[in-house]
């Protein structure tokens, strides 16, 4: 029985007829006393043809294989639907992580789910003697289609919840921050100073002391209070200034903060408002501690302060030094208040201007 899908296959890579007539797969057998085998099988081909052209169009079947069957799910074009939507879709979240990546996120879940998908693309070619056919390419089609479709449902289901639009290409600043090219997040009119974080985490306890010296440049903290790390975690009880509770009162800043105040072990708050929540799926997925975000433009998941510069002091003695300016912990707590400073400085205006000097100053020009 000569295979009709493999000569058309022949036909559509230029091969002339009597090279498709000796192919062993187009399983063609000449009639006996037929001396050119290519003529026989074209001319076979015609008169196959001009009978399909004159049967019904109404009885031929939408989707058939030969003898008349319906195209078999197989795994191969199970892995040409799902790629390339899944492929679509992890792009598109990955570019705009919120809103179309907040409920499924691109990193680490659309990811991992593509790459199996590619992975049993793969191996269901490899089972398959025809790489491409008809039912394949209908196949990639659909799943381009449902990537836009899935694609499209998320972001709407997340603009119509209250997720930002976030983008995913973000440029390196100094001091391990990132900029993003993002609408300004503000709360009552002053851009949002958020930290994401853990009483528990020794980086969040060192770096909190940079937070407080650079918001209270701003306006008046109240609702604070002083505990030490997890003593069972690397830098045990590394002194820290729990902002959990914190409340900030200024004219430039509007402070939001989801940290948890249990020291035994890591964990971590749940959020406050959408907003919240897009940023740490956007930039935060691990999620890593501290996370800083300043006006939703600039962040950063890294300590800013390191823990061991603060080993062995207790929270009064690095108050001290913070309060008179001077010491160890200080040397190591202020370059990073100015840079925090800094990034402050650039999301409200430059305000107030009276902060723009010395080290603060030169921190802003480095900033884009």
């Amino acid at each position: 029985m000569v295979d009709w899908d493999r000569v058309e296959e022949l036909r559509n890579k230029g091969w002339d007829w009597d090279r498709i007539a000796e192919d062993p797969k187009v399983g063609y057998q000449a009639p006996r006393g037929v001396t050119d085998s290519g003529r026989a099988l074209r001319s076979l081909y015609a008169k196959r043809a001009r009978t399909a052209s004159r049967e019904p169009k109404a009885e031929e079947p939408k989707a058939t294989q030969r003898g008349g069957q319906k195209p078999k799910w197989t795994i191969a074009r199970v892995g040409m639907l799902l790629t390339p939507m899944l492929a679509i879709w992890f792009i598109i979240a990955y570019f705009v992580p919120s809103p179309v990546g907040v409920f499924i996120s691109a990193i680490p879940t659309l990811g991992i789910a593509l790459a199996a998908s590619a992975f049993l693309l793969a191996f269901g070619l490899l089972r398959s003697e025809k790489k491409w056919t008809t039912v394949f390419r209908g196949a990639v089609a659909a799943g381009i289609v449902l990537g836009l479709l899935l694609s499209a449902v998320f972001g709407i289901g997340g603009l119509l919840a209250g997720y930002p639009t976030l983008t995913g290409v973000c440029s390196s600043e100094p001091d391990n921050f990132h900029h993003c090219g993002n609408a300004l997040w503000s709360s009552g009119g002053n851009p949002v100073y958020f930290f994401y974080g853990s009483a528990a985490c020794p980086y969040c306890s060192a770096s909190s002391w940079a937070m407080v010296v650079a918001l209270e440049r701003f306006g008046t903290l109240t609702g604070l209070s002083f505990a030490y790390s997890n003593p069972n975690d690397v830098y045990p009880n590394t002194p820290e200034t729990v902002l959990a509770a914190a409340s900030l009162t200024s004219k430039y800043i509007s402070l939001q903060v989801a940290e948890t105040t249990y020291t035994g072990a890591i964990t971590y708050a749940g959020f406050a408002n959408e907003y919240q929540n897009a940023y740490v799926v956007a930039y935060d997925p691990g999620p890593s501690i501290p996370f800083v975000v300043i006006g939703g433009q600039y962040y950063t998941a890294q300590s800013l302060v390191n823990p061991q510069d603060l080993a062995g002091l207790s929270t009064g003695e690095v108050q001290s030094q913070v309060s008179a300016q001077s010491g160890p912990a200080w040397s190591a707590i202020s370059p990073e208040a100015d840079y925090l400073t800094a990034f402050i400085l650039k999301v409200d205006g430059g305000q107030p201007s009276s902060l723009l000097t010395g080290n603060v100053l030169s921190d802003y020009d480095n900033i884009s």
